[in-house]
């Protein structure tokens, strides 16, 4: 993947490449002429030193154009991942859309798809392990906010039941200050050495600006945080159209270039090539209804076309999508769903986020997640393409069966179909109707609530006894160091093992 080059490799394109050197160029001028606050004294200093002019008073900087440039040639392209056990996982940005369920999401949808509730650890464990087992979902995420987790403790206690339920890379966070150190924390405890937290990473921390132009103190020190300490950045961008953005999805695509440049010069100031991803969850403000859609068209017009941006700058790429803004499982939900988790991919989008998420991502339905990985499964088959070689073109085969012919009875067919065809749907029929009665007649809910009862029985990669011990003692360690009473973290521990 080339730097500062027009990428020829997406399929679908909203911006021509004049406009892209117009966003580029129009970006260079707004950081160089308005610049960005950065709220943490460290971040300041780092940019500082590199070059950057910085008013400590209103911690402003401005960022001269080579520097800018500079660094985003020293991001890396791609960077390798690594499951809990240590084993190489993937090579994240080598042009292949992955996806991971939705994240921080308060609410639940209960299976009769119409209440919603508050989260609890229960679920994070059950969606957890489902996400384990689905074979389309590659990551799992911090998908749920689990209202047994006191605030100061920010986002350790997801961490802690995910770690415990999954070997899939995780894309996490914090909402806090302290997050990052006391995650590392886990970490070593999980994978066994400070080491292989460096060297093997096992996470990717979300990292989201404050639109318009600012990164808050966590957010920044989130950063400075996570690069001394090897762990890769998912920057994010959360603007919304007409309210924290322009009206304009010119002027929210130029915005976002901005604010995930400025972070990206932040991260690679303090360790040129730490691995960085160009991430976003664009919104728009509703004037009609004083909603905030994730899902709407705008949304993905906005996705697409950040996504030219960031293989322009020639970093990998994430959005939300493959989620809806509808309140239960219904025609909206499908259609957004499928809408914008087909987008994402054919604007060469790497990481999606979003599976089995509804209403603006403040619910999860662990049920639309199983029925998302049948749907995210059609999009990874279309991925593939059409194997075009002279066996599958099969001009001998098509003499040899001729006019009129049958291809039911042929070895190529039995050698291929497999090959040509997804068969991997948990919850999507393709049968005739008189067969789909006879089996019951199930509907895709159906279908999925069966799945998740079956799933959740059985932790199918529980941790040794020997790294559940280490992991409890770090989680004591972290509780402590943000104040909570040993009466406290015990009680967490314990509704864990109870959920």
């Amino acid at each position: 993947m080339g730097k500062f080059k027009y990428d020829e490799s997406m399929q679908f394109k909203i911006l021509t490449e004049e406009q892209v050197q117009k966003v580029h160029e129009q970006a260079m001028y707004v950081l160089e002429n308005m610049g960005m606050v950065f709220a943490y004294e460290p971040a300041l200093k780092y940019l500082e030193d590199a070059g950057c002019r910085v008013d400590y008073e209103s911690q402003k900087v401005w960022f001269p154009r080579e520097l800018v440039e500079r660094c985003i040639e020293s991001a890396p392209a791609t960077f390798d991942l690594y499951d809990r056990e240590g084993n190489y996982y993937c090579t994240f940005g080598d042009g292949k859309t992955r996806f991971n369920p939705g994240s921080s999401a308060s609410n639940v949808l209960d299976q009769d798809g119409i209440t919603s509730r508050l989260s609890n650890v229960r679920d994070l464990k059950r969606l957890t392990r489902v996400s384990q087992a689905l074979p389309h979902f590659d990551f799992v995420s911090s998908s749920i906010v689990c209202e047994e987790a006191p605030g100061e403790l920010g986002s350790q206690y997801l961490y802690y039941t995910e770690m415990q339920n999954s070997t899939k890379p995780i894309i996490g966070g914090s909402t806090d200050e302290e997050g990052v150190p006391r995650t590392f924390e886990l970490l070593k405890a999980v994978l066994g050495s400070e080491e292989a937290v460096r060297t093997k990473p096992y996470t990717i921390f979300d990292i989201c600006d404050t639109s318009p132009m600012k990164w808050s103190t966590i957010g920044a020190r989130n950063t400075v945080d996570c690069v001394n300490m090897d762990i890769p950045i998912e920057f994010i961008s959360a603007q919304i159209a007409g309210a924290t953005g322009p009206v304009t999805l010119a002027g929210c695509v130029l915005e976002h270039t901005v604010e995930m440049v400025s972070g990206v010069v932040l991260a690679q100031c303090i360790k040129p090539g730490h691995p960085v991803v160009y991430g976003g969850a664009p919104c728009i403000f509703n004037m009609h209804t004083m909603y905030t859609p994730m899902e709407a068209m705008e949304c993905s017009m906005i996705t697409a076309a950040y996504a030219q941006m960031g293989k322009f700058y020639g970093l990998p790429v994430h959005t939300y999508a493959a989620m809806s803004d509808s309140k239960i499982i219904d025609y909206q939900a499908g259609s957004e769903t499928a809408r914008s988790g087909l987008m994402a991919m054919m604007a060469g989008v790497d990481n999606v986020s979003g599976g089995g998420g509804l209403n603006v991502i403040a619910e999860m339905s662990i049920e639309k997640m199983v029925m998302d990985n049948d749907f995210i499964g059609t999009l990874k088959h279309l991925e593939k393409g059409i194997r075009f070689d002279d066996k599958a073109l099969a001009a001998d085969l098509l003499i040899e069966v001729g006019s009129g012919g049958n291809f039911m009875n042929q070895k190529h067919t039995l050698k291929n179909y497999k090959k040509e065809q997804n068969y991997s749907n948990i919850t999507m029929n393709y049968q005739e109707r008189a067969a789909w009665m006879k089996e019951g007649g199930h509907s895709m809910m159906d279908k999925a609530i069966n799945y998740v009862e079956d799933i959740v029985k059985v932790n199918a990669c529980p941790l040794s006894d020997e790294r559940r011990a280490a992991l409890d003692e770090a989680f004591r360690r972290v509780c402590a160091d943000a104040g909570l009473t040993p009466e406290v973290t015990e009680d967490l521990i314990r509704k864990y093992d109870e959920a």
